[in-house]
Parts: C-alpha cells; structure tokens; sequence
C-alpha cells in the first residue's frame, strides 16, 4: 500500500509540474504605420500568371522604416473560382540605425471564390513558413516559424465604375510556437499554436487602364507574441512577455498588369 501510494503521490506531482502554467507580463502597443508597393502581374502561360513585387513598409507614427521586401511568385487556376500558387519573399527588417539579417519566406496558397450579383467572395487559405539566419534559441523563437494564414474578402462590384470597394478579415494561427519552461537546459522542446493575429480591412481597387491598377487600403491590425527570454549561462526563465500590438496601417499598392 505504502509503494502505490508513492507512486500516485509521484505521478500527481509529475502530472502538476507538466501542467504548470507560466503567466506572462503584458505589454500594450499602438503604432500608425504605412505601405506603399510597387508590383507586376504577367500571365505566362493560359491560366498561369507570375507575379513580382517590392514593398517599404513603416512603423514609429511613419517616421522610420520597418522593413522592404521583395517577393516573387506563380499562381495558377486550373478550373474557374480556383486558383493555387507559391511565392518567396525576401525580408529585409530595420531597426535604428541598421539593417537585420535578412529572413527568407516561403508561402503556399489555395483560394476559392465565387460571384454572387454583383458581390465577389474569396476564402485564401496560406502556409507561411519563414527562416531566420540570425542565430536563435530555438526555446524562445522557432526556426523556420509555421503560421497559417486565413482571409476573407467580399469586393463590390460598381456599375460602370473604375472603383472597387472591398471588405476583408484575417486570422493568423502559430502551428509551432514555443512553449515556456523554466529551465530550457532540462527540458524538451514542445510546441503550442493559437490566434496571434486578427486583421480586419476596407479598401477600393481603381482600375486606372487595361494595365495600371492602384490599390488604396487601410487594416487595423492586432498582433498577439510573446517575447520569451532565457538566461544564456543557466538556462532558467529570465522574462516572459505578452507583447500585444496595435496597429493602424495605411497602404496604397501599383499593379502594372501585362
């Protein structure tokens, strides 16, 4: 009786010491920020299209600059109201007075659309994969990072307008973020997945010619991370912060369509 009791009594503890939460401090944000792109659509093929563009993004109430990157990539519709395609981004980020090392993305995209009178509704749903070539604590930031990315948008169809005014909300879901330990020297790394982001936006396309489109929009974004820091020499848990930005983003996007 003594030993089975000793066993649950251990097993209780293992069971409460896996189950330990960690509560983390939080941190609010608002920041005013702003987009401009410059961007080329090609149709190589019937039903296959590449696309290039370069972005500036800013940050700081649009005094400094965030990041630009450049992307690249292939969509292709195989039947009508579908389309899937691929696209690598190179992101160069910037903090005060320098440039970080350059990340690298890789995206997978599927999306379905159907008309309804003059409404056009699309669902994309997008693997974001993203690789880092700083070096990292696996324990505090994932190498490469997994999110899935899924948006709805309805567009409006004027009659006999240029303009097309459009509605669109966003859900980003982590697929492996790291869980918090308390030691990252004596524990194993596991990963955890939730909501880290809700963007909600209005915009209205303008359909300058057959080849020139412009694209005005403005999102408001909510972004949810933890900034996980660990002690380099011992491993223990030195800070664990709930970072939540708030962000009013302003962009204005040029397509040239060939």
């Amino acid at each position: 009786m003594k030993k089975l009791l000793s066993t649950i009594s251990l097993l209780l503890v293992v069971a409460s010491l896996s189950a330990q939460e960690f509560t983390p401090a939080v941190q609010n944000t608002n920041d005013f920020r702003g987009r401009i792109e410059g961007a080329f659509e090609w149709e190589v093929a019937k039903d296959l299209s590449l696309e290039a563009s370069v972005q500036m993004r800013l940050k700081n109430d649009f005094a400094t600059v965030d990041r630009i990157q450049s992307a690249v990539g292939l969509k292709y519709e195989p039947i009508k109201y579908f389309n899937i395609g691929a696209d690598y981004v190179l992101i160069n980020g910037h903090e005060v007075g320098r440039w970080e090392k350059p990340r690298h993305r890789i995206n997978a995209n599927i999306e379905g659309n159907i008309k309804a009178g003059r409404f056009a509704l699309s669902l994309r749903e997008r693997v974001q994969t993203t690789f880092r070539t700083d070096s990292v604590n696996r324990f505090e930031k994932m190498n490469p990072e997994l999110i899935l990315r899924s948006r709805f948008k309805v567009e409006y169809n004027i009659r006999h307008s240029r303009w097309t005014p459009y509605l669109m909300f966003e859900l980003n879901n982590t697929l492996n973020a790291p869980k918090v330990v308390e030691n990252y020297k004596e524990a194993t790394l596991s990963t955890d997945n939730y909501v880290s982001r809700y963007r909600a936006g209005i915009g209205a396309k303008l359909r300058i010619d057959r080849n020139n489109r412009l694209d005005f929009y403005y999102y408001f974004d909510y972004d949810r991370g933890y900034n996980i820091d660990y002690k380099g020499n011992k491993g223990d848990l030195k800070g664990y912060v709930q970072e939540n930005d708030h962000r009013h983003i302003f962009g204005i996007s040029y397509k040239f369509k060939l």
